[in-house]
């Protein structure tokens, strides 16, 4: 049997709420979501699921590309 709920990034099988400081300065849920195993930030669940795989030696959002 196969999770359907898994990052197909990844393979992680959480996610996390994002929280952001709103422009009074209060932090509250943005409405986005991020996977707790590579970083994927999405608002929709299906973009969890479906995110196309990390390729060998491509650059992640932690490292910079200059």
């Amino acid at each position: 049997m196969t999770q359907i709920n898994k990052c197909h990034r990844c393979c992680a099988t959480s996610y996390k709420p994002v929280i952001k400081r709103d422009d009074s300065g209060t932090m509250n849920p943005s409405g986005e979501y991020q996977c707790v195993g590579c970083d994927l930030v999405f608002k929709n669940i299906d973009e969890w699921r479906n995110a196309p795989a990390i390729k060998e030696g491509a650059p992640t959002q932690d490292q910079d590309t200059d």
